[in-house]
C-alpha cells in the first residue's frame, strides 16, 4: 500500500466490543484493524464490573464489509472471546449551543435510588442541555455520578442552578455544579473520576 493511499479511500467504521477483562484485549483488537490494512484515529475504554468496554473509530480499506470486520476482530484471539459490533460511519452533527455558555460540571452525590439517572437526565434533555461525559459508580447504598454538560444559552445556565438545587431536594441527593473555569486546574474528567472515587471508598 502506498503512503497516504489508505487516507485517501478510507472507510471509517465504529467499533465496540465486549469480553471478560483480562490483559491482552486492547492488543488483540487493534492487531486485527492493523492486519486488515486500517487504522485506529479514536479509542475509549474502560473496565466494568470486570467487564472490559471499548469503543473505536478505525479508518478501513473500502473493500471490507462490516461482517468480515467484526469475524476478524471476534477471531483475533479465541480465548478472549470478544463480542464485536461494526458500524459504518455516517457523520452526525455536532452539537452546537445557541450561545456559549461554557462548559460545566455536575456532581451528584446521595442514596442510590430508582431512577435518579433517568430523573437527572430528562431535566437536563428538557432544558436543551447536551451530556457530553458521564461517570455513575454505585458502592452499596451510595451513589456518585459526574456530568459534563454544555447549556444550549446562558439563560438555561442561569436556571439550571435553581432547577437543579430543587432537584436535589425532591430526590434527596447532593448536586454541585461548577464551571470548567474554576475547575481549569483538574478539569480532565479523569483526574475528577479519581478523586471522587478515593473520597468514596474512604468513607
Amino acid at each position: 500500500m502506498r503512503n497516504g493511499e489508505l487516507a485517501e479511500t478510507a472507510v471509517d467504521y465504529i467499533i465496540t466490543v465486549m469480553a471478560k477483562d483480562r490483559p491482552g484485549i486492547i492488543a488483540a483488537i487493534t492487531r486485527a484493524v492493523f492486519e486488515l490494512g486500517g487504522n485506529v484515529t479514536e479509542l475509549s475504554q474502560t473496565v466494568m464490573r470486570g467487564y472490559f468496554t471499548l469503543i473505536l473509530c478505525a479508518s478501513l480499506p473500502p473493500n471490507l464489509e462490516p461482517e468480515e470486520i467484526r469475524r476478524r476482530i471476534e477471531t483475533a484471539e479465541p480465548e478472549l472471546a470478544l463480542s464485536a459490533c461494526v458500524r459504518r460511519y455516517d457523520p452526525v452533527p455536532a452539537f452546537v449551543p445557541e450561545e456559549e455558555a461554557g462548559t460545566y460540571f455536575l456532581t451528584i452525590q446521595g442514596k442510590d435510588r430508582p431512577g435518579v439517572i433517568a430523573q437527572v437526565t430528562s431535566y437536563l434533555a428538557s432544558q436543551g442541555i447536551n451530556v457530553e461525559d458521564l461517570y455513575t459508580r454505585t458502592l452499596g447504598d451510595e451513589i456518585t455520578m459526574i456530568l459534563q454538560i454544555r447549556p444550549k444559552d446562558k439563560r438555561s445556565a442561569a436556571r439550571m442552578r435553581l432547577d437543579l438545587e430543587a432537584l436535589g431536594q425532591e430526590l434527596k441527593i447532593q448536586l454541585h455544579l461548577l464551571h470548567q473555569d474554576i475547575l481549569r486546574a483538574t478539569s480532565e474528567v479523569g483526574a475528577i473520576r479519581r478523586l471522587v472515587r478515593l473520597g468514596a471508598e474512604g468513607r
